[in-house]
């Protein structure tokens, strides 16, 4: 009998360092609005934040202020 084939997996598990960049940009952004990081907004803002930092944004200056750069619009898009 034969065995079925699965594709390998290719997500990459990121370092802590990364995850550390973004969990304080997403806190320092929501901080700053009075926002819970587990509200709507808040999950919004971590999931633009984890596609800026895949796109290029690598620090949490960086990253806080492309946050401050997107749109209500445009953050409602990620979450």
């Amino acid at each position: 009998m034969a065995q079925a084939s699965f594709p390998v997996s290719t997500i990459r598990i990121p370092e802590r360092a990364e995850v550390d960049v973004v969990t304080s940009a997403v806190f320092a952004w929501c901080a700053e609005r009075r926002i819970g990081m587990r509200t709507q907004a808040g999950v919004s803002a971590a999931s633009a934040a984890i596609a800026l930092f895949e796109s290029g944004y690598r620090t949490q200056d960086a990253l806080f202020h492309a946050l401050h750069g997107l749109s209500g619009t445009d953050m409602a898009q990620y979450g």
